[in-house]
């Protein structure tokens, strides 16, 4: 019989150095050959050096043939797939204590049961 296809996903250790996503339907390639479009391409303060995934690669080629003088960047992609970090877990942790903390406030007091004898 037929057995389904499973996507193949590869996995990155550090994420894309763009946009953080640490797994992809294509491969991680390295970024030296489009770290000199990175700035501009993505409205960067510093430059980025590492793994760079399929889908920003061709966000930079797409870059590349935009006319002369077009303002067009990719700037809202990066670290756009980054994870929550600490900061929001720890909210997390705090409003789930808080709930729990108002569950045995409102928890009603059973009356003790009685027994026949």
């Amino acid at each position: 019989m037929f057995s389904f296809h499973k996507p193949k996903v590869y996995r990155s250790t550090q994420g894309c150095c763009i946009c953080k996503a640490k797994s992809s339907s294509s491969r991680f390639t390295d970024s030296k050959k489009y770290e000199t479009d990175f700035i501009e391409c993505f409205q960067l303060a510093a430059p980025r050096k590492g793994e760079i995934c399929n889908a920003c690669v061709l966000l930079v080629k797409r870059f590349k043939r935009l006319p002369p003088g077009s303002e067009r960047h990719w700037g809202h992609v990066v670290d756009a797939r980054v994870g929550p970090g600490l900061k929001s877990m720890t909210k997390f942790k705090k409003r789930k204590e808080e709930s729990l903390q108002q569950q045995k406030e409102l928890k009603p007091v059973r009356p003790p049961k009685m027994t026949n004898t």
